[in-house]
This record gives C-alpha cells, sequence and structure tokens, in this order.
C-alpha cells in the first residue's frame, strides 16, 4: 500500500512539475505507448527542458464492424496542457530518419520543419492539429482503391489549463485504483480514475450533480450512461485521459441492436434529458457506437458543453457528436469513419474534422430553422472508400430530412482542405438522384441558409459534381453563397452546381475578408 501511495504522488508530481505552464503527463501504468511516434515537449524559451510525452494509440482492428479498408492502420495522440509556446519533437520509434512533415490545420503551427530525421512544431497557444508525415495523407489518394500498406498519422492536442482539476484525496473525492470495479452510487461527488488502466464495462451509470475524473495518465474500458432522464443534468465528463471502447464489441458482431434506454448500451458518452452537462478535454477512442449523445430539446439557459473533446472512431456507426438541440461544441477533434457533427444544437466553433471512410463532416439531416452558427472549422481530410452512394461528403443532406430547415443558419469561415478529397463537398439533396441512391426526404423545404466563407483547397478526385437536388414537396431555395472559392478562385454562378428545377433562389457575391 505505502509502495502504491508513493508511485502515484510520483506521478502526480511529475504531471504538474512545470507547473501551470506546461503539464505535460507521464506513461499510463499497464498501458503500451505509440509503436511508431516519440515525442518531447518543452516551453519555446528554453531549449533544455524536453520532456517525454505519452504517446497513446489507437488502432483499426481486423473484426467485423471495422471499415477493412483500414485494417491496421493507427494513429498517435498526446495529450498536454499549457498556457505558453512550445516545441514539439516527432521521431519514430524505431529510428527511421523522417523526411518531411505538414501540420493541419497549417495556420496554427507557427513552425513546421524537419531536422535531422525529426520533425519540431512549435504551437504558440493551445490548439488540436495533425502532423502529416512523410506524405502518407497529402501525398496520396487513400480514398476509394487504396491498395497501399497501413497509414501511421499522429495528432498532437496542446490543451488549455483545465480547471476544477480535483485531487485524489480532495473533499467529496472517490479515487478509483485499477483494478477496481467503481461503484455506481455513493456518498461522493467525484469519481477518480487514478492512473493506470480502468474497466467500467458497458453503460456506466452516471448521475446528476457528479463529476467524473480520468487524467492525462489514466485509460477507462466502457461506457457511460444515464438511466433516467430527469438524471440528466450537472454531470461533467473530464480531464485528459481516454475513454476507449475498444473493449466493447459493435452491435453487429453480437448480432443484436442496442437502443438508447439499454443497459448495454455501446454509445461511449450517452445522457439522455441532459442539461447544465460537461464533457471536456477527455480522448474517445475506438467507439462502438456514437461517440458523444447529449440528449435534449433545446432549454432556455441550461447549455450543454462539448468542449477540447477527441474523437477516433474506426468502425460503423462510429459517428462523432450528436448536439440535439442544447449542446455548444466548440474546440474539438473529430476523425470518424462514419459521420463527425450533426448540425442541430447551440452552435459550432473551432472543430477539425478528418473523414477516411464512410462519414460526412457536417449532416445537416435534422438541420433546425432557427439562428445556428457554425463557425471556423476545418475539414482537413475527406476521403471515402465508396463512389456512388449517399454518404461521405462536407455538407450533406441525403433525402433525409423530416421537416423544414435552414432558416438563420450560417456557415462561416469552413475551410476545406484537403488536396485529395474523394468526393464532392456539396450533396444537399432533398431526394437522392441515381447513381447515388433513392432516399427521399419528408415534405418540408430546404431554405435561407448562408455559406460565407467557404474555402475549398481541390474538387473530387474522381470527378463528382457538387449537387443541390430538391424534390416537388422538399425545394431548395434561397440558398446565398458569400465567398465561396474552390482552388483559390471564386465561385459567382449557380452553374457551379449541378440542379434540377426544385432548387431555386440560389445567390453568390465576393467581398474582401
Amino acid at each position: 500500500m505505502k509502495r502504491l501511495l508513493i508511485a502515484l504522488s510520483l506521478a502526480l508530481i511529475s504531471a504538474v512539475a512545470l507547473a501551470d505552464d506546461l503539464t505535460v503527463y507521464p506513461p499510463v501504468p499497464g498501458l503500451e505507448a505509440s509503436l511508431h511516434y516519440r515525442v518531447r515537449i518543452r516551453p519555446s524559451s528554453d531549449g533544455d527542458t524536453w520532456r517525454e510525452a505519452f504517446a497513446w494509440q489507437t488502432e483499426c482492428k481486423d473484426e467485423e464492424a471495422y471499415f477493412d479498408t483500414l485494417k491496421g492502420w493507427t494513429h498517435t495522440y498526446v495529450n498536454f496542457e499549457t498556457s505558453v509556446p512550445v516545441v514539439i519533437e516527432i521521431s519514430r520509434v524505431k529510428g527511421q530518419p523522417i523526411r518531411s512533415a505538414a501540420v493541419h490545420p497549417k495556420r496554427q503551427a507557427s513552425a513546421c520543419f524537419v531536422k535531422d530525421g525529426k520533425v519540431f512544431v512549435r504551437l504558440d497557444k493551445p490548439c488540436l492539429v495533425a502532423v502529416d508525415i512523410d506524405g502518407q495523407m497529402d501525398g496520396q489518394d487513400t480514398g476509394k482503391g487504396y491498395k497501399g500498406p497501413p497509414i501511421h498519422t499522429i495528432s498532437l492536442f496542446a490543451n488549455p489549463p483545465l480547471a476544477g482539476k480535483p485531487t485524489p484525496d480532495g473533499p467529496g473525492v472517490l479515487s478509483v485504483k485499477p483494478g477496481e470495479k467503481p461503484p455506481a452510487d455513493g456518498d461522493w461527488s467525484t469519481l477518480y480514475f487514478l492512473p493506470g488502466v480502468h474497466d467500467i464495462g458497458a453503460a456506466f451509470p452516471v448521475h446528476a450533480n457528479r463529476q467524473y475524473y480520468i487524467p492525462g495518465d489514466a485509460m477507462v474500458y466502457g461506457s457511460f450512461h444515464n438511466a433516467e432522464w430527469p438524471n440528466g443534468h450537472h454531470i461533467r465528463l473530464f480531464g485528459h485521459g481516454t475513454l476507449s471502447g475498444a473493449s466493447l464489441k459493435h452491435a453487429n458482431a453480437l448480432k443484436k441492436l442496442f437502443v438508447g434506454s439499454s443497459k448495454t448500451s455501446r454509445k461511449p458518452i450517452e445522457i439522455f434529458g441532459a442539461s447544465d452537462t460537461q464533457v471536456e478535454g477527455l480522448t474517445l477512442a475506438d467507439s462502438a457506437s456514437h461517440s458523444v449523445m447529449l440528449i435534449n430539446s433545446y432549454q432556455e439557459g441550461h447549455p450543454n458543453e462539448v468542449r477540447w473533446t477527441k474523437i477516433f472512431t474506426w468502425r460503423a456507426n462510429g459517428d462523432g457528436i450528436n448536439p440535439f438541440g442544447n449542446t455548444r461544441i466548440e474546440d474539438c477533434f473529430i476523425r470518424t469513419q462514419d459521420d463527425s457533427l450533426y448540425v442541430n444544437g447551440l452552435g459550432i466553433r473551432r472543430v477539425v474534422l478528418w473523414n477516411d471512410a464512410n462519414g460526412s463532416s457536417f449532416v445537416l439531416s435534422s438541420v433546425p430553422q432557427r439562428p445556428l452558427l457554425i463557425e471556423d472549422c476545418d475539414v482537413i481530410y475527406s476521403r471515402a472508400k465508396w463512389h456512388h452512394w449517399s454518404g461521405g461528403r462536407v455538407f450533406n443532406i441525403r433525402g433525409e430530412n423530416n421537416e423544414p430547415g435552414g432558416q438563420g443558419v450560417i456557415f462561416r469561415n469552413i475551410r476545406i482542405s484537403d488536396p485529395r478529397p474523394t468526393l464532392q463537398q456539396f450533396f444537399l439533396c432533398m431526394t437522392v438522384p441515381g447513381p447515388y441512391g433513392d432516399a427521399q426526404s419528408k415534405p418540408g423545404d430546404l431554405s435561407g441558409i448562408l455559406f460565407q466563407n467557404i474555402f475549398i483547397t481541390a474538387p473530387s478526385v474522381l470527378g463528382e459534381p457538387q449537387l443541390l437536388w430538391g424534390s416537388e414537396k422538399a425545394r431548395i431555395q434561397n440558398l446565398t453563397f458569400e465567398n465561396l472559392t474552390l482552388a483559390g478562385k471564386p465561385v459567382t454562378s449557380p452553374e457551379f452546381f449541378k440542379t434540377n428545377e426544385f432548387v431555386k433562389g440560389l445567390s453568390f457575391s465576393t467581398s474582401p475578408n
């Protein structure tokens, strides 16, 4: 027991050794580090204080429901906290030299260069970025038809200092040791997962007015779920550790459909009646179903927040975040193999988006008819394993709207920087035309959306047309495009889109940024 307490104390000291300026977490006891990349970090003002960061790894398995074209692909990531500019060094674990590197989004890094076979990246403020190593993503088409070797990618997550971090022996804190089964309830307000590897199983119950803290040196396998609608308020799930679904079988593998009220829900975070609830800082890896579901209609003055959250999924139905009507999403990194974000909630800002196999960046099938701003987002990769089907793309409806929507919705400052997108960026189809499918939205027009400052780096590598496709009972009308560009050239004509007779009132303009 004494030895355990000493080890925990040393881990805590290591994690906060540089006070509030830079927090680099130590290795996770019992968890193997990345097999591909090693990462060191230091303040940019001091060249002698390199700190080894624990490099996590998530991998696409060779199992049912995982996308077969991504088998063996990995993503390495590191989480740290900083309030000062930092320099990060990336090298290969086995020592092979790195030849080239590029940061995405590019504007987030003040420097990125290779020296002596290692990458050096300078980040001047908190941000979430990916670093393409040796052009594995930028230099080749990894979408439909890719037959190359598994791709090993890496992200750097420079988080701002996390407010309100508990201590293991703080008031109201119940500390859970690795291997212990945490209590579902009790006389505590904060459940603290101590450094190491934990397994809470499927649908571990969460309760109102409680906190669940996963520090940056803890891995928790399983999922969080509340069983009753009134019990979804004032919940905080936070920390810089990882919540992983890798131990949970997908519903397809179990030959059983798990509904939302099931006690065996596979959704990593699923909270019904969510209000005043927060998800902050966590990484969600290998989700067995939709990653974050904060389910509620709009509640005046009681918003939910998802902030500085990172998501990696490899499986079918491994969607990102659905805000429903009452959630604000800010400063997140989402790499999914199904849909990334559903356009709803209270606003979406500063999100980095990445798809490889099947998903869309922004799903508009439940787009509301009220003021809603989606701004300052970066789509760094928009790839797909399919060709003629209705999924994928950046802006997608795919014939699934259930009611009128769009009025008051603004997409502003959306940068689609993928140099090799598989499909078109716009697939706003109230009815899906052949050869993509035959889905049909219910009656109700899509109208009034403003697309402002939309920058598209490259068209579909497959030559797919930009589609706006309405129907007699679900028309598309009065969409405004202000500063829409493709490959740096302004789009000023409706001929940019392939349309049918049920699309009217498209407006284009350009103005200085």
